[in-house]
C-alpha cells in the first residue's frame, strides 16, 4: 500500500492525538515499567493486522535482517519518550503544553543535528523557525500555574 504525505502525516497527528490523551489518563498507581510492558505489547498485538495493507514481500527472515541496528535505536527513543510523557503528567505536566515544549525541543535539536551531521541547508525562513520555537520553549517553560 502507497500512502501519500498528507494521509501519512494525519495518520501521526491523530496517533499523537491519541497517544498524549491516552497517557494523560494513565492511573497515577499504574507501574511505570509495566504499564511500558503493557503498551508494547498492546501495540505489537495492534501492529499484525497491519500486515493485511502492507504485506511482506519477502520472506520474513530476510525482512526482518533488514531491519538493521537502528531498530534498537528506535526501541530506546521509544522507551525513553513513554516514560518521560508519562512521567511528565503524573508530575503535573499539562496535555495543552507538555507536548508543544517537547516538540519545540526536538525541532530545534533535529534541525541543528540536520546541520551539523547531515549537512542539510537551513534556510532563513527555518532559522525563523528555530526563533519560534526557541520563543515558545521560553514562553512554555516560564511561569506555569499551580496545579
Amino acid at each position: 500500500m502507497k500512502m501519500g504525505f498528507a494521509l501519512a502525516m494525519a495518520v501521526a497527528i491523530t496517533g499523537q492525538v491519541l497517544y498524549h490523551f491516552m497517557q494523560k489518563q494513565m492511573p497515577p498507581g499504574a507501574h511505570p515499567v509495566l504499564a511500558l510492558m503493557g503498551f508494547y505489547l498492546a501495540a505489537a498485538l495492534l501492529s499484525l493486522p497491519l500486515f493485511l495493507l502492507f504485506p511482506l514481500t519477502t520472506p520474513l527472515t530476510q525482512a526482518a535482517s533488514e531491519l538493521g541496528g537502528a531498530v534498537w535505536g528506535v526501541a530506546a527513543a521509544i522507551v525513553l519518550i513513554e516514560l518521560g510523557f508519562l512521567l511528565a503528567y503524573r508530575a503535573g505536566g499539562s496535555l495543552s503544553s507538555a507536548f508543544v515544549l517537547s516538540a519545540a525541543a526536538v525541532a530545534t535539536a533535529l534541525l541543528l543535528i540536520g546541520l551539523a551531521v547531515f549537512k542539510e541547508a537551513v534556510s532563513l525562513k527555518q532559522l525563523a523557525g528555530l526563533a519560534l520555537c526557541l520563543a515558545g520553549i521560553w514562553l512554555l517553560s516560564g511561569n506555569r500555574p499551580a496545579h
